[in-house]
C-alpha cells in the first residue's frame, strides 16, 4: 500500500499500474502488504481487506473486543499514531481539491477525549452496533470508545430491554451523557427518555447540560450536539480566539442550540442565530439569554433564509452546515453577502473543499484548520476563516 487518502482508504496499484483503493476495519498504515476483496471498475478497483500479510510495526492491540467487526471506529490497533494517519488522509484530501500552496493548520484530539453520545440498535433479543457495510447486529458489552458512564449503561440497556421494562421494539436507541460526563440517558426513536438511576431506569424529560469552561449550554437528549463536547468546545473556542474572530453583528447560521454563540460571547455586539429545529432554536434562546448574550433565534431553512446581500462591513457570517454542505443557491447568495468575514464549518472534507471553491470568486481563504472531534474515525471537522475580496 503506498499511501492513505480521505476517509481512512489505502491507496495502491495493480502491476499493470491501475489505481487500487482499499479499506479495512481497522488502521491501515503505508507499506504494509495485504490480501483484499477486489471489485474492479473501469479505470480503478475497490476492495475490502480481509488479511494483513505484514503489519507495521507501530500497530498496537486494540482496546475493543469487537474493533474488526463494528462499523462504529476504524482506526483501532493505530494507538498513539491515529493522529499521524489521519493527519496523512486530510492533508491527501487538500492536496488534491485546494492545491499544495495552501497552508493548513492540525489540531489532534487529546488522548481522553471520548463520545459523549452513541447510537445503538435493538434486534429483539441483543444491543449492539451494526457491522460496517451491513445492518448485521454485532453485540456489544462495552464500548472504550464512548465515556465510561455510557459503556457501563450499556449492559443495563441491554437487560432492561431484555426484561420488557423498556420498549422492546426492535429500533436505534441513543444513549447520552452531559458534561461532565456523569448522568446518562436512553433515548428511543419516538423521542422518548429514561434516565438511568441506581435502580434503574425512570422516565425523564430533563435536558442534558453541558458545562464548557465557563459556559452551560441545555439541550434535549436525542437531539444534535458534538459528539465530544468538552474537546469541541475547547478546540473552537481556541481557534476562533487566535483568529481573533469578532465584530457588529454575528450571523450564527445552523446554529443548533446556541455553541458558536456562546463560545464568542461578547466579541460581538448582536447575535442573529438561524435554525431549523423548533426545539432547538428555543434551548438557544434559553441558552444565550442565561449567557447574557440575548440574540435574535429564529426557526428556519437556512438556504431560503439568507438574502441577497446579507450583512454589513464589520459583520461575521458563521455557517455550520449539515454532512451534505452548502446548496448551490446558498453559496451563490453567500457571494454577494455585505459581511466582511466568514467562517464556514465542515464536517466532511469532500464538501467543505467543494464549498470553498464555490466561495471562492468572492471571498479569499485567509486561515485553514482541521480539528479531529472524531477521535478513532476517519472523521474531521475542517474550519476556514475567508475575508470578503474587495
Amino acid at each position: 500500500m503506498d499511501r492513505l487518502a480521505w476517509g481512512g482508504r489505502g491507496v495502491a496499484h495493480e502491476a499493470n499500474g491501475r489505481l487500487l483503493l482499499l479499506e479495512a476495519p481497522l488502521a491501515l498504515f503505508p507499506g504494509e502488504v495485504v490480501e483484499a476483496k477486489v471489485v474492479w471498475k473501469a479505470r480503478h478497483g475497490e476492495g475490502r481487506v480481509t488479511r494483513w500479510l505484514t503489519r507495521d510495526p507501530r500497530r498496537t492491540a486494540a482496546e475493543c473486543p469487537v474493533a474488526g467487526t463494528c462499523g462504529g471506529c476504524e482506526l483501532w490497533e493505530a494507538g498513539r499514531h491515529a493522529p499521524d494517519l489521519k493527519r496523512q488522509m486530510v492533508a491527501d484530501l487538500l492536496r488534491r481539491q485546494l492545491g499544495e500552496a495552501v497552508p493548513w493548520d492540525w489540531h489532534p484530539a487529546p488522548s481522553d477525549a471520548r463520545r459523549h453520545r452513541i447510537q445503538l440498535h435493538w434486534d429483539g433479543s441483543a444491543l449492539g452496533y451494526f457491522r460496517r457495510h451491513s445492518h448485521a447486529l454485532v453485540p456489544v458489552a462495552t464500548c472504550p470508545a464512548a465515556a465510561e458512564p455510557l459503556s457501563l449503561a450499556i449492559p443495563r440497556l441491554q437487560e432492561a430491554l431484555a426484561a420488557r421494562i423498556l420498549p422492546t421494539r426492535p429500533g436505534r436507541w441513543e444513549l447520552s451523557t452531559g458534561t461532565p460526563a456523569e448522568e446518562v440517558l436512553a433515548t428511543d426513536e419516538r423521542g422518548r427518555t429514561w434516565r438511568l438511576e441506581p435502580d434503574g431506569w425512570h422516565r425523564s424529560d430533563a435536558p442534558l447540560a453541558q458545562r464548557l469552561g465557563g459556559l452551560t449550554l441545555r439541550h434535549e437528549p436525542g437531539a444534535f450536539f458534538q459528539v465530544s463536547p468538552p474537546w469541541a468546545a475547547q478546540a473552537f473556542r481556541e481557534l476562533l480566539e487566535s483568529w481573533d474572530v469578532k465584530g457588529r453583528t454575528l450571523y450564527d447560521l445552523y446554529g443548533g442550540v446556541g455553541l458558536f454563540s456562546a463560545l464568542l460571547g461578547k466579541r460581538f455586539d448582536r447575535r442573529v442565530l438561524v435554525e431549523s429545529g423548533e426545539a432547538a432554536v428555543a434551548w438557544a434562546r434559553r441558552n444565550l439569554e442565561a449567557l447574557g448574550l440575548p440574540s435574535d433565534c429564529q426557526v428556519g431553512d437556512v438556504g431560503a433564509w439568507v438574502p441577497e446581500g446579507l450583512g454589513e462591513p464589520g459583520d461575521v457570517v458563521l455557517l455550520d452546515p449539515p454532512r451534505a454542505g452548502l446548496e448551490p443557491a446558498l453559496a451563490e447568495r453567500l457571494c454577494a453577502a455585505r459581511a466582511s468575514t466568514l467562517v464556514l464549518v465542515g464536517c466532511d472534507g469532500a464538501a467543505f473543499c467543494r464549498d470553498l471553491k464555490r466561495l471562492g470568486p468572492a471571498w479569499d481563504l485567509e486561515k485553514l484548520a482541521v480539528l479531529d472531534l472524531f477521535p478513532l474515525t476517519s472523521h474531521v471537522e475542517c474550519v476556514a476563516l475567508l475575508a470578503r475580496r474587495p
